[in-house]
This record gives structure tokens, sequence and C-alpha cells, in this order.
């Protein structure tokens, strides 16, 4: 019984104690399960002080006051000792010479206690603070003053003679060497060493100085000397000789008046160069060639030596302009003035100073081109309207570019003064550097204007060959216009040769299609890439525009019906004049000419500009297409109308069909032979009248 009250007794005290009984059981309890546990503990965890400043390379100490394990994690540039513990103690911790501040954390279980670090970084001289070092020299010192701890950090990239440095670290004062090995370049080097304690920072440079160079044997045998030499003539001298075979030595040519002010040519690592710019006639000069290896203590001048120049010359000059008239026989003649209203221009692009020699490659193939466009109507009639100037343009290389219209993306880059580009495979696409194009044709007498807007409006009048000296079936004229009115710039580029051995495959045939054809008669291309495909009505206003001020005036292009989704024919309003105000003037005036012309051979002839539909040529073939040696009728009509419009002159129908020897009832792929048979009765032309099914009327004229 007794026994039952006392435990009865317990369970009241328990009932009354519940809730600490209950924590005891949630604790553990004690061992033997009915006694209750210790009471909990609390955690405690501070450090002290809270910041703690720090020299690079001095120590400081941090208490920890706490009844738990702890844990110690430092920031980059300092290290802590111990980095864990229990209960109380005390943490060292030391800043090195790169230590910049941050935070200190002390973890226990659950709580942390942090310490803020900052820096207080040692003072840093360097004696000196810069060094040379010959080529040769294998080490060198300098001395580092701080107050505490540094460190060195070499470069990142290393040079390869920068071998290391001895110490990398300390603290205080220190020698430090610098090793190196020996230096075999003959250009200077430069490089430098990072000092650092705590947040404070020095460089320290070094200079490798080049290694020995030695310098090329002076320039010998120099010429030309003497007297009556050429105002352009070719400087040359003997090869220097280099006693070190790797160097490569570039001449200088200099010469002077007054053996005191001297102009440079620009370097070559030939033994000879032309002069660009004539010399003045029947003087004397100073002539010396400065050979260079291009590094230090390289320079070698030669001897001086003196000629005086005579009164002629056999070669063209940089930018040099000659005139010349054309004879019945398309010949050329060299004239000094000349009031021919017609002027053209013809240059070069990819010949080298060796090529203008007076009668050399540069005027061969330049004559030939000029002559080309004199063998074909209307140019062979109407030659007298005509004067040609031709301008030298020096090039540094000889050629072409190739692989794209633009001379910064070719594949092939050939430096050549106006920067001539062939687009590549099967296109015949040229691109060029127009704007010094236009700079050298402007030094022709009478076309430099005040301003480059009055200097391009006096180019509009006249068109610009440019001939490159290249082996290429290739060629395209540039119109760049915005001058207002029938203003525009052109620029025929053609290669001087050919590879091929077909008919209307050379050189000739080509010229006269983009010079006689678009350039100088504005005329547009008659030849068809997309048969089946109609001229997109979204590039009607760009044709249209281009025709406004005189090109495209061989084709002509219908109206576009909205409402219909199609092309219809105006035959009655055609712009085909070289203004902008219609004229009135269309392809029905030469058609309705049977007894002449023969309307078989001139109507409307579906494809033009490219496209197969909804632009027309006038006939079946010409130059615009293959590139026969015959313009059509109506091209013929249109280059006969800017010759004498640029001649102050009115054109009139009449007048043209006079003097047009080119005329015949029909053509294959050749103009007529002879005079005879151009002159020949036209034969009237029958049979159907053909529809064109995308368009509302006949696409021939009656």
């Amino acid at each position: 019984m007794r026994r039952t009250l006392r435990k009865t007794w317990q369970l009241a005290i328990m009932a009354v104690l519940g809730i600490v009984s209950l924590i005891s059981v949630s604790c553990g309890g004690g061992s033997k399960g009915d006694k209750p546990g210790p009471a909990p503990t609390t955690e405690n965890l501070s450090v002290s002080p809270s910041t703690l400043s720090l020299a690079a390379g001095a120590s400081g100490q941090i208490s920890v006051t706490s009844n738990v394990a702890w844990t110690v994690s430092a920031p980059s540039g300092y290290t802590a000792t111990p980095t864990s513990g229990s209960n109380n103690g005390t943490i060292t911790v030391k800043a090195s010479a790169t230590a910049a501040g941050g935070t200190l954390t002390v973890k226990g279980k659950s709580k942390s206690a942090s310490v803020t670090l900052t820096s207080t970084s040692g003072t840093i001289t360097l004696e000196p603070e810069s060094i040379s070092i010959p080529s040769e020299a294998t080490g060198v010192t300098f001395k580092i003053n701080c107050s505490g701890t540094w460190s060195v950090t070499l470069p990142n990239p290393k040079p390869t003679w920068l071998t290391g440095v001895t110490p990398s670290s300390g603290t205080g004062n220190a020698t430090v060497t610098v090793n190196t090995g020996k230096y075999l370049e003959k250009t200077k080097d430069q490089t430098f060493l990072t000092i650092k304690s705590g947040s404070n920072t020095k460089y320290f440079t070094i200079t490798k100085e080049a290694a020995k160079n030695n310098p090329p044997s002076k320039p010998t045998g120099l010429k030309p000397s003497g007297s009556n030499v050429e105002t352009i003539t070719t400087f040359s001298w003997n090869a220097s000789t280099d006693p070190d075979p790797s160097d490569k030595v570039q001449y200088t040519v200099m010469l002077s008046k007054d053996n005191s002010n001297w102009k440079s040519f620009d370097p070559t690592e030939k033994t000879s160069v032309l002069n660009t710019v004539e010399m003045e006639k029947n003087t004397t000069y100073y002539y010396k060639v400065v050979a260079d290896d291009g590094y230090e203590g390289g320079k070698v001048e030669s001897d001086v030596v003196t000629f005086t120049t005579g009164s002629t010359k056999s070669y063209w000059a940089d930018g040099e302009v000659r005139l010349y008239d054309i004879n019945p026989d398309g010949s050329i003649t060299e004239v000094s003035s000349t009031s021919r209203p017609f002027k053209l221009i013809y240059t070069g692009d990819g010949y080298t100073q060796d090529l203008y020699k007076y009668g050399g490659q540069f005027d061969e193939e330049i004559d030939k081109g000029i002559k080309a466009l004199f063998q074909v109507e209307p140019y062979k009639y109407y030659y007298n309207y005509f004067a040609v100037y031709k301008v030298a343009a020096y090039s540094n290389e000889a050629g072409m570019s190739s692989g794209s219209t633009n001379w910064d993306e070719a594949t092939t880059k050939v430096d050549t003064k106006f920067k001539c580009s062939w687009e590549g495979g099967n296109s015949t696409g040229i691109g060029c550097d127009t704007k010094t194009v236009e700079e050298y044709a402007a030094k022709c007498p009478g076309y430099k204007g005040a301003t480059d807007a009055e200097t391009r409006t006096n180019l509009s009048w006249s068109p610009i060959s440019v001939i490159i000296n290249a082996d290429q079936y290739a060629g395209t004229n540039i119109w760049s216009s915005g001058m207002g009115g029938m203003k525009m710039i052109s620029i025929a580029q053609t290669p001087a040769r050919h590879p091929s051995s077909g008919s209307y495959g050379g050189f000739e045939y080509t010229l006269r299609h983009e010079y006689g054809g678009h350039g100088i008669g504005l005329l547009g291309d008659e030849y068809v890439y997309y048969s089946s495909t109609a001229y997109p009505h979204n590039e009607e206003s760009t044709f249209r525009y281009w025709q406004g001020i005189g090109a495209y005036c061989n084709t002509y292009l219908p109206n576009w019906d909205a409402t219909n989704n199609g092309w219809y024919s105006d035959y009655e309003n055609c712009n085909l004049g070289l203004t902008p105000k219609v004229e009135g003037e269309n392809w029905k005036t030469f058609a309705d000419m049977t007894d002449i012309y023969g309307a078989c051979n001139i109507k409307l002839h579906a494809g033009s500009a490219i496209y197969g539909v909804g632009v027309y040529r006038s006939e079946n073939s010409s130059c615009m297409i293959n590139n026969i040696p015959h313009f059509n009728t109506f091209s013929r009509w249109k280059i006969y109308c800017r010759i004498k419009i640029t001649a102050g002159e009115t054109p009139t129908v009449e007048d043209f069909v006079a003097h047009d020897f080119d005329k015949t009832n029909s053509y294959g792929s050749a103009a007529p032979a002879t005079k005879a048979a151009a002159t020949a009765p036209a034969r009237r032309c029958s049979g159907p009248m053909h529809i064109d099914p995308y368009h509302k009327k006949p696409y021939f004229l009656k």
C-alpha cells in the first residue's frame, strides 16, 4: 500500500511539473529514464575588437568569448592562427604584402561574429625607379625601401629575356636582383615589375637595349650624272651589302637643287626608281641615295652626284595630261589646244612607272581603246566633234584586284591607283575608287572647279574611260548623279586584254559597250537574264529617275497598271530624251521609215535591262546585247543627240538619217561589212502582229 501511495504522490508532483518533465524527456532524460536532465545551455559567442587595422606584414590579436566550438575564415591577404577552437580563446591575424582589408568571421554552432580588417600599407620607394640594361647583360639590381611586407610580381606575358627576380617578397628594406638573358633583337624592348605593400603599388621599369646593328654599305654607282639628263629619268645605283643577312635594306632617293633642301622619294627595296614628277628643264640637281636596314644606326648615305637636265623626256609623269584630236582614219594626233566641243578622258589603272614610257604599254593600250570607239557609228562619222585627254596615273603594282567589287574586301589585292577590283566568278562586275578617278580626271584643263560640286558638274560633260592593265573578260560603267538636270559622271572600266578568242570577246568590243554605250551614250543594257520575269514595278521609280537625267534612253518602260497588276504601253508618251523634258521622239519615228530602216527591224522587242517582260528594246541585236560592233538605230540616234547637244547644236531626225551610215533592214550577229550594205534598200516586212500576253497592246510599232 505504502508503495502504491508513493507512486500516486510522485505522479501528482509530475502532473504539476508536467511541462518540465516533457522538456526533460525531449532532451533525452536521465540515464535510467526516470530522472530529470541538466538545465539547457544558451550559446554565447563574441569577439573583440570589432575592427583591426594592420600594416603589411604586421600581426594583431582578436579575443574570442564563447561556450561552444568555433571556426575562423580570413579574407584574401590575411592568415588566422588558429583557424578553429572552443570556448574562450585568442586568434592571431597576420597581414601579407597584398592585404587590402576585408572581414574576418568567427562562426559557432548557430551564431557568428565578425571583425572588420583594414590595411595600413607600408610606404614603398624604389632606388632607382627604372633602369636600362644592355642587350648582353644578364642581371641588374635595384633597392626596395618599405616599412612593411612587400611582394614583386612579374609581368604577364613575361618577355623571354626576363627569367625572374630574387627575392620575390620580403619585409622592410631589401636589394632585389633582376635576372635576364641575352637579348638578340635589334629593337628595344620594355617591361615592368609590380611591387605591392598592402594597397600601395610601385612599378619598376626595365628597358632592354637593342642588340648591336651592323649598318649596310653605302650605295655606289649612282646614275644619272653629267648633262642633258631627261626631265623624267630613272635613278639607279648598286645594291648595298648588309653584314646581317636577315636585314632588308630599303633605299630612299634624295633630290635637291641647292645641295641643302632635299626632296625624298618613297622608299623602295629596288635599286632603281623613276621619278614621278617632272624635273625642271636645263637645271642642275644634286642626288644621293640613303640605304637603311630599318634598325638603329642602320642608315648610310651615298656620295652626292650632280647632273643637269636637258629639255626632253621619254616617260609620262604621274598626273600628266596630254590632248589629242581624232583623225578621219581613226588615228590620234597630239595637239596643244582644240576647239572640238566633246571632250573624252582616258586613263589607266594598274600601270606601273616603267609602263609609262612614251609609246610603251600604257600608250599602246590606251590608243587601242581610243581607236576602237571611232570604228563604229555614229562615232566614226562624227569624229571631228571629239577631242581626247590622256591622263597618266602611276600604280605601285601592276594588275587588278579580284574577289569583290569593293577593294577593301577583295581576296586578291593589287596596290593600284584607282583600286579597280573585279568581283570574280561568272560576274563581269568591277568597282573602283571613283573619288580618285575624278581627282585625276580633273587634272585636265578647265575641269577643276572652286568646289567639289563644281568640279563634278564639269566632269559630267566628259565621260571617263579607265582601261585596266589586266587580262580578264569583265567591264562595268559607273554612273553617279546628284548634281541636278542632265548631269552625271560616267566611269567605264574595261581590262585592256581579253583571254577569249571569240569574235566579240576582245577588249575593243567590251570598251564600245561600256564606254561608247553606257558612258557616252548613256544607254542601258539590252540583254536579258530573266526571260520570263516582268520588270519589277517597285523599281520603276529608280528606272525613271535615271531616264529623267538622260540614262537608259535606249530602253522603253511602259506604265504600270495597278488595277490590272500589269504593264501597259503608252507609245505616244515615251520619255526617252536626253533631258527631263518629254521630247516626243520615240521608236515610231524610225519604225515608220520603212524605206530606210524597215518596220520589221525597228519595233518593240520584248526584253531589256535584264528582264524579259515589261521592258523593250528597239531592235533584236545590238552592241548593248552582245558587244557586236553595231549600235541599234535608236541607240545611234540617242548618241547622235548627245553629241549635238554637247556641241550646242540642235539634233534633227533629217540630219541624223542623212549621215547614218550604219542603217540596214536587218541585223544578225554583226553590223554591215560595207557602206553599200548599210545603205541598201529596205524591204517591207509582213506577217501577223504578235500580241504580248502580259500587255494590252501589240509589242511592235506599226
